[in-house]
Parts: structure tokens; sequence; C-alpha cells
């Protein structure tokens, strides 16, 4: 006797197309230049085009970061997807600020250095120098730096709260919660960003099935999510 096998639910690429920020992002800092020892202006230098090229890339691709987790956040009104929502704006304002100050702005004046000499460009060279290491505001451990990073280990583990509580898969929460590694902004950020990408594809495959009343699935967006 022959039976008919129901289609698979099919995610719509629009959503997914939704998660490509995080992936786009962790290809992109596996080309970021690791100054090794000496001065900041000595270690980018010679890199300092691709150097550009990765901060003005994440620049770009910060609010794609943003709309994948919201997305993965969407339909949750408990308190813990709240908390993740906040963390999330505060890591917008306060990453973007130190992306351009330590990333683009840094990059443009060893380009200018580049070009200098002597003298001059010991000048712009000390200035680079300070702005990494030594400024409380925006340097390697400043302000914006400390208030960027604890928001986004806000932001992960708030998600991951939020989609256990919701009765999302072990897998989604595992993922979200790995996205935490996101936070160093180095080259091992690659892992956290590729986690965030899987928990929004796997949350996205849930609710699909249960859109279309697959049993056994729960939905991240439904009766039991909209319980704070």
């Amino acid at each position: 006797m022959r039976h008919d096998r129901k289609p698979l639910p099919q995610m719509s690429l629009s959503r997914l197309l939704l998660f490509a920020g995080p992936l786009l992002w962790a290809v992109l800092v596996l080309f970021h230049p690791n100054p090794g020892e000496g001065t900041p202006y000595e270690g980018i230098k010679d890199d300092v085009n691709r150097w550009l090229f990765v901060h003005v890339g994440q620049l770009i691709l910060t609010p794609l970061l943003f709309l994948a987790v919201w997305r993965l956040l969407d339909g949750l009104s408990s308190a813990a997807a709240t908390v993740s929502r906040a963390g999330l704006v505060v890591w917008t304002v306060f990453f973007s600020a130190y992306d351009s100050i330590q990333g683009v702005a840094t990059g443009i004046l060893i380009r200018h250095a580049n070009g200098l000499a002597g003298e001059e460009q010991a000048a712009v060279a000390g200035a680079i120098d300070f702005v990494v290491n030594d400024s409380q505001l925006a340097g390697n451990a400043s302000a914006v730096w400390v208030v960027a990073t604890a928001s986004w280990a806000v932001v992960a583990i708030g998600a991951a709260v939020a989609l256990h509580n919701a009765g999302a898969g072990k897998a989604v929460v595992a993922a979200a919660c790995l996205s935490t590694v996101f936070a160093v902004h180095v080259a091992p950020a690659a892992i956290g960003l590729v986690a965030l990408f899987v928990a929004g594809v796997l949350c996205e495959r849930q609710r699909t099935k249960s859109a279309l009343g697959a049993p056994g699935v729960a939905a991240t967006g439904g009766a039991r999510a909209r319980v704070g």
C-alpha cells in the first residue's frame, strides 16, 4: 500500500537572508589583521588597506547583525527577550562607536602616516598609539569597549534564556549561548557569528514546522513564548 509523504516544510529565502549578516561577518573576521609585537602603527602599517576593508565592512554589516538577532527573538515577550533586545540596541551604538574610532579612524591615520617621514610620521604614529593603547574613552580597554563587550554578552545570554523558556530545541539554545564568543572581536569571534547563524536557521526551521502543524515541534513564537 502506497503512502504519500507530506512535503517537508520550506523556509522562506527572505527569512534565511536575514541571517546572512552573521555569516558574512564571520568570513570578514578571518581577514582581520592581527598586529604582533611593537606599537599599533608598526603592527598595522603594512596591512592598512586590509584593516580598513575589514572595519568598514563591519560597520556595513552591523545593521544586518541587528536584524538577525531581532528576528531570532521574534514573537518572544519574556523578560529575558526584552533584556536581550535592550542589550542589542546598546551594543549597536557602542560597537559602532568603537569600530569607527579603533578601526576606521585609526586606519585612516595610519594610511596618512605612511605618506610622511621623520618627525611628522613619528608624531602621527604617537597619536595612533595613544588612541589604541591609552585612551580611556575608546582604547583597547576603555569605557566604549567595555560597554560594547558586556552588552553583547547580555544579548547572547538573554537570547539563549528566552529561547529556552519558549521551548526552542537544545541545538538552538546551545548555538545562541555559543554566540557569546563574538564579544572578543578578534579571530575566534567567527565561531560566535557562525553559531548565531546556525541558531537563526534552526529557529526558522522550527517556526516553519510549527506553522505547518508538524507534531512535536515547539513554536518559539507561540503561546508559551508569550508567557513572561
